[in-house]
């Protein structure tokens, strides 16, 4: 009981150290000046400190922590630390942190939110005949570049407003997108206007918006055709004329009739087999690149290897050669040994031949001064006293 007493004594002064005061949330547009104030409650802070989205330090009291001088200092004191950041683009959205130090750490977050304002639409009309000989007038309106995605809406006449066929089109970043609104008119007057509508909250209460005048697609069929008469676009009495122009019927689920619900199926079973059509055309030509890629690389592959064997046949060669040349220094060293062996036994025959003819020469010599010596014996008994000498022998 007693250890979880002391637990949550302990837990207080780390929860204060560690407290988040509040989620700030500041919205900006891309371009302007964003400023990023921190203030400290208490006047005995020490230090105050900012930090990135990233998490690195932009200014540690009035120190900057990193090398970029997109980030300016605009207040230091000893209870404030104030910065901005000029030209903000969608890199720098985030959330800012601003540390206090002092006998606690307290931090203060700041939701930075980018908004990048549409730019002005662009309205193109075409029309569209069915097989009933109708002409239906499509509209589309487009934007790009936005952040997030606006509301298109369509305003005919002065007082009709309402939602078409809206598409948005992220970019490659996933922040930005473009956007598209398709509407569909099937009679329209002569007089009437129909405008895009663009509303966002860059614009800060304000719209941007594109006219269209059925009259200059009125103009252009007429000088297609060379066919001034418009009796079935135009009311025969003339004062009814003036409250149907702005008067539009718009194709709508429910107000379209069983047979244009089947024109317009056949129409959709036509561009989804178109879709298919040019899919496979997509992935015929993707398949043709790939094995064109293939090939290029299976060459390729071919080349190396004729390249690698023929540098394993000149190594081959250089290596035989060298061993002929090594077989054949060998076979030129063992006959000069065994040459050298011959003439060294034949020395050593003649020096024993002439060994044993000294020593049979000494033989002979020795048994002669033997003989001699037993000759002259008698005569010295004899009394004959004569002397020989040995040099004489």
């Amino acid at each position: 009981m007693w250890w979880r007493v002391c637990s949550l004594l302990a837990w207080f002064p780390l929860q204060e150290a560690f407290w988040t005061n509040r989620m700030e949330t500041i919205t900006v547009e891309e371009g302007q000046t964003l400023t990023l104030k921190c203030v400290a409650a208490h006047a005995g802070t020490t230090s105050l400190q900012w930090l990135a989205p990233s998490g690195f330090t932009i200014f540690f009291n009035e120190h900057p922590a990193l090398k970029n001088s997109k980030y300016q200092l605009l207040h230091h004191s000893a209870n404030q630390l104030s910065i901005s950041v000029p030209n903000v683009t969608l890199q720098d959205e985030g959330v800012y942190k601003c540390l206090h130090y002092s006998n606690s750490v307290r931090t203060k977050e700041v939701k930075v939110i980018v908004l990048a304002t549409p730019t002005m639409p662009t309205l193109e009309a075409s029309v569209i005949r069915t097989q009933n000989g109708e002409e239906h007038v499509v509209l589309k309106c487009s934007t790009v570049r936005s952040k997030p995605p606006p509301q298109i809406t369509w305003r005919l006449g002065a007082n009709v407003e309402l939602y078409g066929e809206t598409h948005h089109e992220f970019e490659t970043d996933g922040k930005k997108c473009n956007s598209t609104s398709t509407l569909r008119v099937r009679a329209y007057g002569r007089n009437s206007t129909a405008d895009c509508v663009i509303r966002h909250k860059g614009l800060q209460g304000t719209k941007l918006a594109a006219p269209f005048r059925f009259e200059d697609l009125v103009t252009d069929q007429e000088t297609a055709s060379d066919a001034p008469e418009m009796s079935s676009l135009s009311s025969p009495d003339p004062q009814q004329s003036a409250s149907t122009a702005a008067v539009m019927e718009i194709s709508s689920t429910s107000e379209i009739d069983k047979e244009e619900e089947e024109q317009i199926t056949q129409v959709s079973h036509l561009a989804t087999e178109a879709n298919r059509q040019y899919a496979g055309l997509t992935r015929k030509k993707s398949g043709v690149l790939l094995l064109t890629l293939v090939s290029f690389l299976i060459f390729i592959l071919f080349i190396i290897v004729q390249l690698f064997i023929m540098k394993l046949r000149k190594a081959h060669v250089v290596w035989k050669k060298e061993n002929e040349i090594s077989e054949h220094t060998l076979e030129s060293y063992r006959s000069r040994s065994n040459n050298e062996e011959t003439s060294s036994q034949e020395k050593n025959g003649q020096t024993s031949h002439s060994k044993s003819c000294m020593n049979y020469i000494t033989q002979l010599y020795s048994e002669a001064k033997t003989k001699r010596k037993e000759k002259t014996q008698p005569s010295t008994l004899q009394g004959e006293h004569t002397h020989i000498p040995e040099s004489i022998v």
